[in-house]
Parts: C-alpha cells; sequence; structure tokens
C-alpha cells in the first residue's frame, strides 16, 4: 500500500511520537531522516547535509519507503528548519508516496503500550518512583532493536528487576511483566 509521506509525517505530529522516521530514496545509499519529539520535528539530516536543505532534496527524488523507529533521539538540532505543520503542507504539495505497510505505527503503539504495562508493574512494587526508574532506563540504558523484540524487553526487565530490593515484590513484577510479554 502507498502512503503519502506528508500524511505520515502529520500522523507522527498529531499523536506527538518521539523517534526518528527514516525515509529511502530509489537509487541513492543515503537516507532521508526526519528526528521527531513530542511529533515535533527538531532535526532534518540527509548524507552530510543538515537541516532545510535536506527538505530540497525531496523535490526532486522518489521515495520508496519508509521506517519509525520509536524513541530514537539526538542531542542535534537544525535550528533553520520550518516548523513542522509548514513541512507537512509542503510536502502535501509534492505528492510523495512511499510503501507502507502501517506496520510502523503499530509497532510505535505496541511498544507503547508493552512500555507503558511494564512502567506499571514496577509502580506496583516500588511506588511512583518506579514510573521515573523506567523512563530513565529506556532513555539512557536500554538499546533494542529496531523494532523492539521480546528479547530486547527482557533485557529491559532484567534491568529493572534490579531495583527491587524486596525477593517477594521482585518475584510478583517478573510474573506480571511475563504475563505482558507472553502474547509476544
Amino acid at each position: 500500500m502507498k502512503k503519502n509521506l506528508a500524511d505520515i509525517i502529520e500522523n507522527l505530529f498529531k499523536i506527538k511520537s518521539t523517534g526518528l522516521l527514516t525515509v529511502n530514496f530509489s537509487s541513492e545509499k543515503n537516507l532521508l531522516k526526519f528526528y521527531l519529539k513530542n511529533g515535533e520535528i527538531y532535526h532534518i539530516s540527509f548524507g552530510f547535509q543538515k537541516g532545510r536543505r535536506c527538505l530540497d532534496e525531496i523535490s526532486f527524488r522518489q521515495p520508496v519507503s519508509y521506517n519509525f523507529i520509536p524513541q530514537i533521539s539526538i542531542d542535534i538540532t537544525s535550528n533553520d528548519i520550518p516548523s513542522t505543520e509548514d513541512i507537512i503542507k509542503n510536502l502535501q504539495k509534492l505528492d510523495k508516496f512511499v510503501i507502507s505497510s502501517d506496520s510502523s505505527f503499530v509497532q510505535a503503539s505496541e511498544f507503547q503500550k508493552i512500555k507503558d504495562d511494564i512502567k506499571t508493574a514496577l509502580i506496583r512494587q516500588i511506588g511512583p518512583i518506579g514510573g521515573k526508574i523506567t523512563e530513565k532506563y529506556i532513555n539512557e540504558k536500554w538499546v533494542p532493536s529496531q523494532p523492539p523484540s521480546k528479547e530486547d524487553f527482557l533485557n529491559l526487565i532484567d534491568m529493572l528487576k534490579e531495583e527491587i530490593e524486596d525477593p517477594q515484590s521482585k518475584r510478583e513484577f517478573l510474573n506480571e511483566v511475563n504475563k505482558i510479554l507472553g502474547g509476544l
């Protein structure tokens, strides 16, 4: 199924996604990369180019496919790019389509649900601080594959369980998260 690139970015904008959207072009080894935080594009790169110049590349290239990887962020920002709304409007005018299976959006929403369920399980065992600890591990220490696999989540759980001192609470946490991951 083909999907308009503008619609993909608009959807990520509306659901306030954080992550990396990559676009593959036909006969091009470089990826166009859009970095988003809470739905806003804050950095764009294409090969060695950065910022606004990358948007010019879209006008004379044909995108083929895309991938969205949730929870990816970098410390660089492009100061010369238009607002996300303006980028969407410009892409709508270009009418560029990419092949889509819609699986990346499903994976992004599934990732969010699993993450929230794991966070809730830790909160049940160690209190409200469990939410902050889960976010810290996900953002700073956990490096999943793309999209995250069951083994990636098991690695996250291995890290989080060390935050629980009481053996009974640790067992309860592990039982709960194993039920969460049972469907993967």
